[in-house]
């Protein structure tokens, strides 16, 4: 008895004079589009704010270097010249025993996946490797996979690698360059630059998955316990759930080639006719130009005279209603058209304010409300809070919406049934054309050329 009493002051103790962690962390990671990005417009890239998530949790503050390979991030960590390892798509198998080192929980898994230039012919078969030269960026695992493969067929592919683990910048120059047939990449990493690599196709996955997780000093008093309290906090509250929707649900899981070849196209030939319109209005509505000009580009593909089923009319997709609502006395003309559809979809955000929307999810309920109506916003908000899920996150009325199709759900609202479908796949594509149109323009290539009036706009 008295010894169980003297362990429970004992553990008491501990809780209460428990070491905190360091005010400052210092993280190694691959310098990918995941953790350094180039191109998102959504934030500082999702394995990155997962990390200053991470600081927050354990009020610290988080300095991340960069590393060509996912070895040397591993080497400065088993070095001391960093805490914590962002591990993505990498294993360095069994631990040191010298080096007093921890893993982290799994919170993502990804697939090899081989790519083929589309002016050459997919991979119909394994052995049509042999003999030829395959790109592997330098992730030690891919190559690992690699060397797995030419086992298996018992040939001699040709390793074409890089002494950097970085997927866009080779892969850039390959999707220009029918020679290289094969590429074989990891999905993760491919994943937020599929976009602008619109002449590789996944043709094949090959491999076992690939573990993303963090590695860390296990010297580091209270350091593991955080790690693990933290990724089962982001994983029950919905954190990881929503990141994930933010930076990666609205790119297909199939690549339209066809609709990237037309939208490069449309940004050279049509943008130019009506980039000042675009820039005047979004400065004056503060809006970002690029998404003004993504919304247009949903609505109408950069044309003037475009009218849908419904009605609605013009580069903006107006209703008449609508049109009459904000003075316009054309919803042909373009300057009038782009001002209006501007001006309404400020009035849309300002009105979510009332609901407590913020962030990025203000401006999706916007999109949403400008493809079906703010009422219909407002009830899909509601049905999501009658059945228990958060009505402040897009992701949620991403489920929601649909339901709004159904009787069950609609006859509760106050604005009945929507086209509920419709409105998911309107939003997600104005955010895949919005992540392409920001890309492009900072990418090199013609298509840059031709959006800088929207940058320095």
């Amino acid at each position: 008895m008295y010894l169980s009493f003297f362990i429970f002051l004992t553990q008491l103790y501990l809780v209460r004079h428990e070491i905190p962690l360091p005010k400052k962390l210092r993280v190694a990671a691959v310098n990918t589009e995941r953790v350094f990005p180039r191109l998102s417009p959504w934030g500082p890239g999702f394995d990155r704010e997962l990390l200053n998530e991470f600081g927050k949790f354990c009020n610290a503050s988080m300095t991340v270097t960069p590393y060509p390979t996912h070895a040397e991030a591993f080497e400065a960590l088993t070095s001391g010249k960093a805490d914590i390892m962002l591990a993505s798509g990498y294993n360095p198998g069994t631990l040191p025993t010298s080096i007093p080192l921890a893993r982290g929980p799994v919170y993502e898994k990804e697939q090899p996946e081989m790519l083929h230039n589309i002016g050459r012919f997919e991979l119909r078969t394994p052995y049509e490797l042999c003999g030829l030269e395959v790109f592997v960026p330098g992730n030690a695992d891919l190559i690992q996979t690699f060397e797995n493969l030419k086992e298996h067929l018992d040939c001699t592919p040709v390793l074409m690698s890089t002494d950097s683990a970085a997927h866009l910048k080779p892969l850039l120059q390959l999707n220009n360059d029918k020679s290289v047939r094969f590429q074989l990449v990891e999905a993760g990493a491919f994943k937020p630059i599929k976009p602008f690599l619109h002449r590789l196709r996944v043709t094949e996955n090959f491999g076992e998955e690939l573990e993303y997780r963090w590695y860390l000093r296990n010297d580091i008093h209270g350091l593991k316990q955080a790690v693990d309290d933290y990724w089962n906090h982001v994983r029950t509250n919905g954190t990881l759930a929503d990141k994930r929707e933010m930076y990666f649900g609205f790119i297909p899981e199939e690549t339209d080639f066809y609709d990237l070849y037309t939208l490069r196209k449309d940004v050279r030939e049509k943008l130019p006719l009506y980039s000042k319109y675009i820039t005047k209005a979004a400065k004056r509505y503060e809006i970002d130009p690029f998404l003004l000009a993504a919304v247009m580009y949903q609505e109408s593909r950069f044309d003037p005279l475009a009218q849908s089923r419904t009605g609605v009319r013009g580069l903006m997709q107006l209703t008449r209603d609508t049109a009459d609502l904000l003075g316009l006395t054309s919803r042909l003309d373009p300057q009038q058209s782009i001002n209006g559809g501007a001006r309404y979809l400020k009035f849309l955000w300002e009105k979510m304010e009332y609901r407590n929307v913020t962030g990025w999810n203000r401006w999706l309920f916007t999109l949403a409300a400008y493809n079906q109506g703010l009422g219909h916003v407002y009830d899909a908000m509601d049905i999501a809070s009658y059945i228990n899920k958060h009505p402040g996150t897009w992701r949620s009325l991403k489920q929601v919406f649909p339901l709004l199709t159904r009787r069950k759900y609609h006859s509760k609202t106050r604005h009945g049934y929507t086209r509920g479908y419709e409105a998911v796949d309107y939003v997600d594509s104005v955010r895949y054309y919005y992540y392409i149109l920001k890309g492009l323009s900072v990418l090199p290539g013609e298509e840059r050329n031709y959006l800088a009036p929207l940058v320095s706009g």
